[in-house]
C-alpha cells in the first residue's frame, strides 16, 4: 500500500503537469497565425486600403500599389476616391514615377481641393502635390470666369451688322437696261519719306534678332533646368530611403543633360546671329516711285 501511495503521487503530478503544458503551444500556434494574418483580407473598399497602408509602411511599394489598384473601384464616394488617388500618387512617387504621380494627384484634388496627403513625403513630392493644387484652383477659375462672361447678342440685321442705317431707297435716274458706271476710287499714297523708307530697310534685319532671341530662351531654360537639377541633389542627399534617393539623382541627370543641351543651343544661336550681323548685306534702299 505505502510503495501504491508513492508512486501515485508522482503519477498524479505528472498528468497535471501534461495537461497544464498542453494549451500553451496550442496558444502560441494560434498567436502566430494572428500575427502573420495580413490585415484587410476581407472585401470592401476600407479592407483593401488598409491592406495598402499596410504594405506602404512595409515598404513594399508594387504590392501596394497592386492593392491600390484593387480598392478603387470599389470606392462609391468622391472622398473615398479622393484619398485612393491621395496613396497612389504618394506610392508612385516613392516608386520614382512621378508623371503618374502627378496625375494621381490632380485625380484626387478634382474631387477634392482642399484635401491633404494622408502620409509623409519628402519635400520634392510635397512641392509637386502643391502645385497641382494650385494648377486646379487655377482651371476652376477660368471656367469660372468663362460661364460668368455675357453672350453676345447676334445681329437682327445686315444692316446693323455692317453698320449702316436704313435708308430710303433713291429712284434711279438712269435709263432701263443701263447699269450706273463704277466709282472711280481713290489711289493710296504713301506720304511717308522715302528717307524714312530707307532707315527702315537698314535698321530692320530680323534673322540676326531672331537667332539672338532664340540664344537668350535656351539660356533661360538651361539655366533654369540647371537650378532643378542642383534641387534634385539636395533632396537625394536629404531622402531617407534609397528609392527616392535614386528616383532624386535620376531626375537630377536628366534635368542636368537637358540643362547642357540648352546651353549649347544658346551658344549656336548666339555665334549665328553674330556671323548673320556682321556678314549679312543690307536690302537696298526704298526709293519713291513718281506717279
Amino acid at each position: 500500500m505505502e510503495s501504491i501511495s508513492f508512486w501515485g503521487a508522482p503519477a498524479r503530478a505528472l498528468f497535471l503537469g501534461m495537461a497544464l503544458l498542453l494549451p500553451g503551444p496550442m496558444l502560441a500556434q494560434t498567436a502566430g497565425a494572428a500575427s502573420t494574418k495580413v490585415p484587410g483580407q476581407e472585401d470592401g473598399f476600407r479592407a483593401r486600403l488598409q491592406t495598402a497602408v499596410w504594405l506602404y509602411e512595409e515598404l513594399e511599394y508594387e504590392q501596394s500599389l497592386k492593392a491600390l489598384t484593387q480598392a478603387k473601384p470599389l470606392a462609391k464616394t468622391d472622398g473615398e476616391r479622393a484619398l485612393a488617388a491621395l496613396y497612389e500618387g504618394a506610392v508612385l512617387a516613392d516608386l520614382g514615377q512621378r508623371p503618374r504621380s502627378l496625375t494621381a494627384f490632380r485625380e484626387a484634388l478634382s474631387l477634392d481641393l482642399e484635401a491633404r496627403l494622408p502620409v509623409k513625403v519628402s519635400p520634392k513630392v510635397e512641392r509637386d502635390f502643391e502645385a497641382v493644387r494650385e494648377e486646379v484652383r487655377n482651371e476652376r477659375a477660368a471656367q469660372a470666369r468663362a460661364r460668368a462672361q455675357p453672350t453676345q447678342p447676334l445681329p437682327s440685321s445686315p444692316s446693323v451688322a455692317s453698320g449702316t442705317t436704313d435708308r430710303p431707297l433713291q429712284p434711279s435716274t438712269l435709263e432701263p437696261g443701263r447699269m450706273a458706271p463704277p466709282t472711280p476710287s481713290s489711289p493710296t499714297v504713301d506720304l511717308s519719306p522715302p528717307q524714312l523708307h530707307e532707315e527702315r530697310s537698314r535698321r530692320l534685319r530680323p534673322l540676326p534678332l531672331v537667332l539672338l532671341g532664340a540664344g537668350v530662351v535656351a539660356g533661360g531654360l538651361g539655366g533654369y533646368f540647371g537650378l532643378q537639377s542642383r534641387g534634385n541633389i539636395e533632396d537625394a542627399r536629404g531622402a531617407t530611403s534609397m528609392q527616392s534617393q535614386s528616383g532624386h539623382l535620376e531626375d537630377a541627370r536628366s534635368q542636368a543633360l537637358i540643362a547642357n543641351v540648352l546651353f549649347g543651343a544658346a551658344l549656336t544661336a548666339a555665334a549665328g546671329a553674330a556671323i548673320t550681323w556682321f556678314t549679312g548685306t543690307e536690302p537696298r534702299p526704298v526709293t519713291e516711285v513718281s506717279p
